[in-house]
């Protein structure tokens, strides 16, 4: 009876060390939808001491913006999403530009979300995202930030970043070949009216 009650022990044990410890690698891709971590307790309700800014705030289909996440306090832990202003898909792709530390997850499409790597302590990580080929609409970055395993942060917006629409407008001062067909009859009418001068 003793040596089941042991075995019992290690299991619920086992079990619980499992759900404390989980995602140390940054493999959260069943937490892409809601970005909340499987740590056992409920998200932090206070303003956190971290945030995300994009190198620029408007986007382009297929430009690339620097997505920096940044603190006072060092995390152990993220999982950095574009979605669409109010959407729950991640939108675009992700490069990564630090390796050793960050890695692409599919969220929604490969390398779609980043996340980190390890538990090492970060006060400051950089990724490149890279728009979709097609306007995705007014986007936000979001990111959940792990300080501990007990303490996090869900879903810390960055700043709205807007569909460049002006980029894609037709443009009044473009060449148009089918001009060369009437130079000939511009340049007779030209001749005349100096003749006249």
């Amino acid at each position: 009876m003793e040596k089941l009650s042991f075995f019992l022990f290690l299991l619920i044990g086992g079990n619980f060390l499992l759900v404390v410890t989980c995602y140390q690698n940054g493999q959260v891709t069943p937490s892409c939808i809601n970005m909340i971590p499987n740590h056992g307790v409920s998200a932090q309700t206070t303003l956190a001491p971290y945030n995300i800014t994009a190198s620029k705030n408007t986007y382009s289909p297929g430009e690339k913006i620097t997505v920096t996440l940044q603190g006072s306090d060092v995390f152990e832990g993220f999982l950095l999403q574009a979605r669409t202003a109010g959407g729950t898909a991640a939108v675009g792709t992700f490069t990564i530009t630090n390796a050793t530390i960050s890695q692409g997850l599919d969220c929604n499409g490969p390398n779609s979300a980043v996340s980190h790597k390890s538990s090492t302590g970060l006060t400051n990580i950089q990724a490149t995202w890279v728009a979709p080929s097609s306007s995705a609409g007014d986007l936000e970055f979001r990111a959940t930030f792990v300080k501990s395993k007990l303490t996090f942060w869900v879903q810390v917006k960055s700043s709205q970043v807007t569909f460049n629409t002006t980029a894609f407008g037709s443009s009044s001062s473009s060449f148009n070949p089918n001009i060369m067909l009437h130079l000939p009859l511009i340049l007779f009418v030209s001749g005349i009216l100096m003749c006249y001068n």
